[in-house]
Formats: structure tokens, sequence, C-alpha cells
């Protein structure tokens, strides 16, 4: 999705299209400049993740951020998942290791936080870890979608309980 130029980076095109389409990632453009910064400033030119998340980006289909729809995994999304068959995990998908008060987190700078990164419930995506091992991940469900909240804080989808007199 990005092109490199003297430097710079910009958005190529927008690809809007249903979240589980064609096994494509789902991005908002609000994560996606995030990510980009990420791999072209901020990490190390031989970090194992940089060319994984420069292929993430260039794979991705996005969309302006309050167009993601709630069941697609952003950063800071809640959610839940289950690593080879093994104990369900319940991660804030992070950008490295930001502050999360529970202290259970998941940064997109690994391989398990990339693969989920874009995906909806229901997918089974895979991770390949930095010794080459695949890991198959199962997503069950999202708790808490940033864009999701947002959307209906604007609408007045929430109930802050009775209005002071």
């Amino acid at each position: 999705m990005s092109i490199r130029d003297n430097g710079a980076t910009r958005l190529r095109s927008l690809h809007p299209a249903p979240a589980n389409g064609n096994g494509r990632p789902l991005l908002g453009l609000h994560d996606y400049g995030r990510l980009e910064i990420a791999a072209f400033q901020e990490l190390d030119m031989l970090s194992p993740m940089r060319p994984r998340l420069a292929r993430l980006l260039s794979e991705a289909r996005v969309v302006p951020s309050p167009e993601i729809p709630a069941n697609v995994i952003t950063l800071g999304t809640t959610v839940r998942y289950r690593v080879d068959g093994d104990r369900m995990e319940r991660r804030v998908l992070t950008l490295g290791r930001e502050h999360v008060p529970s202290g259970q987190y998941v940064s997109v700078l690994t391989p398990v936080g990339l693969a989920l990164l874009g995906r909806t419930p229901g997918e089974t995506v895979e991770a390949e870890t930095f010794n080459g091992d695949i890991l198959r991940i199962v997503i069950s469900m999202l708790e808490h979608q940033p864009e999701a909240e947002a959307r209906a804080r604007s609408f007045g989808g929430y109930d802050d309980g009775p209005e002071a007199a």
C-alpha cells in the first residue's frame, strides 16, 4: 500500500472491502500511519519484524478509520484467541510495549500480534516465529474495539448515567 519516494512514504490507494473478503487484513488509515512510521522510522534496519510489517502494509486493504467494521482487530482492541490449540489468551493489541493496565498485551511488533491485526473472529491465521516454526492462531472474539466505541459515543450509543441537575 505504500511506496517509498526519496525517504517519504505515501498512501497509494484505498481498497474498501469486507473484512473477510479475500484473506487480506483490513486496516484503518490511523493504524496504517502508525505502522508505517514504525516500519520505516522506528524499527532497527536489521529487525526481523521490519520486512514482515512492510509486507503487511503492502498487502492490507485500507479504509478510513471510522469505516472499520466493529469486528476487525485494530490497535487497542482486546481480543481472545488460541495459539496451536493451547489455552485461550486475552490480550490488548498494542504498538510496542504501550501501557496496558492489566499488563496483558501483545505487540504488533511480534509475529502473533502482527498476524492478528486486521483480522476477524472465526478466522484462523498463521504466524511464523523467528526460528521458523509456524503457529496456528484461532481468533475467538473481540471484547473491545476502539473505533466501534468511538462511533457509539459520537452517535449517543452510551448511557453515562443520569444527567447532573
